[in-house]
């Protein structure tokens, strides 16, 4: 097969020659086995934009397997070092602190500074902080750097969504949206089963998660792509959301809640009842698995019935779960596991269905600004959830987790299902499809499809 002249998407920069009798330099034309056509060129225009942004999705990939591998060890290895619950949960505090921090001034930095720099400057901080951790096994210094390493982490996502945004068109955003999602899904879950290989008392982990943030940078910093421009996103007042959409402010914060604090104090759960880092890994890893498994068949039936409904089934599936969790008497790693696996499908997707319920309220020029401030609310539960979950776990025990994590599905789904004798749904055929939401930076909602 010989390509002539420019490939899809891109203009001809030079003349490649032709070996050929007849042929043009700069036609679109192709010749396989003699036979003139235009499938190639459209294959090639198809695949054109993923080309373009691969080097982007690989540096997240590879960084989000640091992220699963530190995120995970580090409340472990506290545990194992004889520290307090609520250790692990300040630490866990300070890195959505950082978060938050990060969706107000890090898309100033990257935007004087550019996308590339940014990313190589956050992302090479996370390499040094992973070494940092190593320095010091005590839990005030290591509550410091996670406050620098969500602030990172967050810098990182808001480089690569925004990039992700401005490199695809909108025919093209819904699937980037799918591949980007599934790749930082299952490279996190991979970092965490990573730790099934090594000692918890080894150093080793610090310098795994250390080498994959700094491999991360090369794809990013060699990459051809241009630079986006970083526009910056309005956000609507927290009262205006909640008069908007009650519901989903309410079940954005609840997701902060819950999701946050067994997604973080998860690992120490693990550890005061006795079972191994891998066993661990593997729970950890299994949330992660149901989240994707789960996302869309709960969005899709949220497509059809009041949205709030599926909220509520939900929250009360994942009360379930969590209540069966806390009362565990032994069970084997399996049943855990798919205990766990079912109790990530439906809280972490919540967040998700709360984003798209507010969708089905708000005015089409509302959508991003009221995403925005979503995230803020998210943010702002999540910095709360796993303080508060470590409190109940002081007083009551390991079981204390479950009980705090059923406590708030059980609440979320009492106030939607009140709100719902409240507000008239939106009819289905005049909403927006769902759309996956995630929660890594404040640009996020720019990813969604047209029309989600």
């Amino acid at each position: 097969m010989r390509w002539h002249g420019a490939s899809a998407g891109y203009p001809a920069r030079q003349s490649l020659g032709c070996p050929k009798r007849g042929c043009t330099t700069g036609s679109r034309d192709f010749r396989v086995d003699g036979q003139s056509g235009k499938a190639a060129p459209d294959a090639a225009k198809t695949f054109a934009p993923y080309l373009r942004l691969s080097a982007v999705i690989l540096g997240i990939t590879v960084f989000q397997l640091g992220n699963g591998v530190l995120q995970t060890y580090l409340p472990i290895r506290l545990i194992v070092e004889h520290y307090p619950d609520i250790a692990v949960g300040l630490m866990a505090t300070t890195h959505s602190i950082g978060f938050l921090l990060c969706c107000l001034i890090a898309p100033r930095i990257i935007h004087s500074i550019g996308h590339i720099r940014a990313f190589t400057a956050f992302g090479g901080a996370m390499a040094a902080i992973s070494l940092a951790f190593a320095g010091w096994v005590d839990p005030l210094p290591w509550i410091v750097l996670r406050l620098v390493t969500g602030f990172c982490s967050g810098g990182v996502f808001t480089v690569v969504e925004s990039w992700l945004n401005d490199g695809a068109t909108s025919r093209e955003r819904g699937g980037i949206l799918s591949i980007y999602m599934v790749s930082v899904k299952l490279s996190y879950a991979a970092g965490q089963l990573l730790l099934t290989t090594g000692d918890p008392h080894s150093f080793a982990f610090f310098m795994i998660a250390s080498a994959a943030y700094s491999v991360c940078l090369i794809p990013v910093s060699i990459t051809r792509a241009s630079s986006p421009l970083l526009v910056g996103t309005k956000r609507m007042g927290i009262l205006e959301v909640y008069r908007t959409t009650p519901a989903a402010a309410i079940g954005c914060f609840a997701a902060g809640l819950l999701t946050s604090a067994v997604t973080n104090i998860g690992p120490a759960y693990g550890t005061e009842i006795n079972i191994s880092t891998s066993e661990i890994a593997i729970l950890m890893a299994s949330m992660q698995i149901g989240g994707l498994i789960l996302q869309y068949p709960l969005g899709a039936l949220s497509d059809r019935i009041d949205r709030r409904w599926v909220v509520a089934g939900a929250s009360l599936a994942a009360g379930a779960v969590s209540m069966a969790v806390a009362f565990n008497t032994g069970w084997p790693t399996w049943v855990l596991a798919l205990l766990l696996c079912l109790w990530g499908g439906f809280a972490l997707s919540l967040y998700a269905l709360a984003i798209a319920h507010a969708n089905d309220f708000a005015e089409k020029d509302q959508i991003v600004s009221l995403a925005g401030t979503l995230l803020m609310i998210w943010a702002t539960g999540s910095a709360i959830g796993p303080l508060l979950a470590t409190l109940v776990m002081h007083r009551v025990g390991p079981a204390g987790l479950f009980l705090y994590a059923t406590a708030v599905s059980l609440i979320l789904a009492v106030f939607v299902l009140w709100r719902r004798t409240r507000r008239a749904a939106v009819p289905a055929d005049q909403r927006a499809p769902y759309a996956y939401a995630p929660t890594t930076s404040p640009v996020a909602n720019k990813l969604r499809p047209p029309g989600s």
